[in-house]
């Protein structure tokens, strides 16, 4: 390290400073070993703040929400790609497995599905649990988050007093954000917290800000424990969801209006079809007049022909040609998709570039994606919570004496080669590598069912004295033809 005068003297008079000042001076000419840190002509537009998750979706969360959904209404690849990621996800719905051996294992699962698979569930009467799990996945994926309100109902002989009312992130009061003046806590965009960081509940608005004569809206106290939040958290600290498609909102907007203006001035030079030529009236003619009506016709008709009259000439237009458009275009397409998280042939449908084994690794990068989804935010953020509430309003209604720990199994990943991977599946169970009941769970069957339904299956076949070389307990060779 190069010291210069001043340097040394304020080493010589403070060897404390002096030691100080090269410690500061070694940091940042550690700084500066980083290209990405450099400052120069290359990064002098380079915007990035070093503020915290929160104080960014305090500045933007607003506005990255209204533009996700005029996007959703308006722009086919936004709508294509919110609908790819809530489909995969969510599917036919993620199914609810409740452990073998438990107790109570069977009047549980009854009850869970007569609960489930009725609108009664929903606050609005209109969605079954799985329909709300698709509502719950495209308002995250659109807007970043979801609320899920617990409302206890009436009580209904054989019926789970419970409710769920599903909300969007709009009804949280934005302005509540400071710090409690008694020390008991914060509160952060509408999130209350004690003070160890334990949300305690949310301060939402009765009716949508959004809606006709809300301009006077106040806020009420929902406890924590009524109240699921739903989005997906991608920085420590950070207490609310933003938009999947972020990252790809300006390429999206700039990309429609690319596509407009190419669509446009191919239209306006697809109108001027031919261009007529008035050629020197004087010297076509001799300078007299004929007295004919030298017009052609303004319209093409299939089958024309046209004599033209003296003086006129003909030119057909010729369109401008897009060199490029296609490989530009789906370039574009790649970073939008890569941005929502979806692979390219998932938002366009275009397979074109596609083989086997590319098109297999792109579906494998796809799934790890759509699980990561699940796992870590919709399973234990939504379902789980669900579950909890149903299992506490079931136990004091009086139908359940306990709860039991539950599994989800998300929906069937389709398979690109069924016959591959299913030997695929098999060889992996025959050798140890994966249980049966986890490879059953891949394909998104329930293992309890399942089995019962092969031994239904199995039993039958032999009440019947039917053979099937789906069983491998049979011997179908010829020489015995009988079940060993």
């Amino acid at each position: 390290m190069k010291f210069n005068l001043i340097d040394k003297a304020i080493a010589y008079i403070s060897p404390e400073a002096g030691f100080k000042r090269a410690k500061m001076r070694a940091g940042i000419d550690a700084i500066r070993s980083y290209d990405g840190a450099g400052r120069g002509r290359r990064t002098e537009d380079w915007k990035a703040g070093g503020t915290s998750a929160n104080i960014e979706t305090r500045i933007a969360l607003k506005t990255l929400r209204n533009r996700s959904r005029e996007q959703d209404r308006n722009n086919a690849y936004a709508k294509k790609a919110i609908n790819v990621i809530t489909s995969n996800t969510i599917g036919a719905g993620i199914r609810i497995s409740l452990k073998s051996g438990e107790k109570n294992k069977d009047s549980v699962l009854q009850y869970w599905n007569d609960w489930a698979n009725y609108k009664y569930c929903d606050f609005d009467e209109r969605l079954n649990f799985y329909g709300l799990q698709r509502l719950v996945m495209r308002s995250v994926a659109l807007s970043g988050e979801a609320l899920i309100i617990r409302q206890k109902t009436k009580f209904k002989p054989d019926t789970v007093p419970l409710q769920l009312q599903v909300l969007e992130g709009d009804y949280m009061d934005f302005s509540r954000d400071t710090i409690l003046l008694d020390g008991s806590g914060k509160i952060v965009q509408g999130i209350e917290f004690d003070k160890r960081g334990k949300r305690v509940g949310y301060w939402l608005f009765k009716q949508h800000p959004g809606d006709i004569g809300t301009s006077h809206l106040a806020s009420f106290f929902v406890p924590a424990k009524d109240v699921l939040h739903v989005y997906l958290k991608d920085r420590p600290g950070q207490e609310r969801g933003v938009p999947f498609g972020t990252a790809s909102m300006v390429l999206l907007k700039d990309f429609k209006d690319y596509q407009d203006a190419e669509l446009l001035r191919q239209k306006i030079a697809s109108c001027f079809a031919l261009f007529v030529q008035d050629d020197n009236t004087d010297s076509a003619t001799n300078g007299n007049d004929t007295g004919k009506d030298t017009d052609i016709g303004e319209k093409i008709e299939p089958g024309i022909i046209e004599h033209l009259p003296p003086g006129k000439t003909m030119t057909f237009g010729n369109p401008p040609t897009t060199n490029g458009y296609g490989e530009h275009t789906r370039r574009l397409l790649q970073a939008i998709a890569a941005g929502y998280g979806i692979t390219y042939e998932a938002l366009t449908g275009d397979m074109s570039m596609v083989n086997f084994s590319s098109g297999r690794m792109g579906w494998l990068e796809f799934h790890r994606q759509i699980t990561d989804w699940q796992l870590n935010m919709i399973i234990p953020q939504f379902c789980d919570g669900v579950y909890e509430w149903f299992c506490e309003a079931a136990n004091i209604a009086g139908f359940i004496p306990s709860p039991i720990n539950a599994e989800w199994t998300p929906p069937r990943r389709e398979m690109i080669d069924p016959v591959k991977e299913t030997n695929g599946l098999k060889a992996m169970v025959r050798n140890g590598f994966m249980s049966l009941q986890e490879a059953i769970r891949e394909l998104g069957y329930d293992p309890d069912n399942l089995l019962k339904e092969l031994k239904e299956d199995m039993d039958t076949l032999k009440e019947l004295g039917l053979i099937l070389d789906t069983d491998a307990r049979n011997d179908l060779k010829p020489e015995t033809n009988k079940a060993a």
